[in-house]
């Protein structure tokens, strides 16, 4: 287990990421709890492929219906900024992820 990523909350740590707002946070898939979170910004110029979805809650995977953008981060951040803004969390899903 890696205890720098566990869950406070329930011990697990499987995370994944959100964008809620102008913040990126790493949640736990299990109960949802914020693990840790950083500014979107910090993060938006990656040029890793990434699919964002409607968040569907923690450890849910979103329908195809759900999906907002797909592409390097650095191209699809103002989408995901503009979404997220309006009051919609993001999951962010890197690709190759299972």
């Amino acid at each position: 287990m890696n205890d720098i990523l566990a869950c406070p909350s329930c011990g697990l740590d499987k995370t994944e990421a959100i964008v809620h707002g102008g913040s990126y946070i790493l949640r736990c898939a299990a109960c949802g709890e914020a693990i840790v979170a950083t500014s979107f910004m910090a993060i938006c110029n990656l040029d890793h492929p990434f699919s964002a979805f409607a968040d569907p809650g923690p450890g849910k995977r979103p329908g195809p219906e759900m999906l907002i953008a797909h592409g390097p981060l650095r191209q699809i951040s103002p989408t995901i900024s503009d979404a997220a803004r309006e009051g919609t969390l993001i999951l962010l899903i890197p690709e190759g992820a299972p």
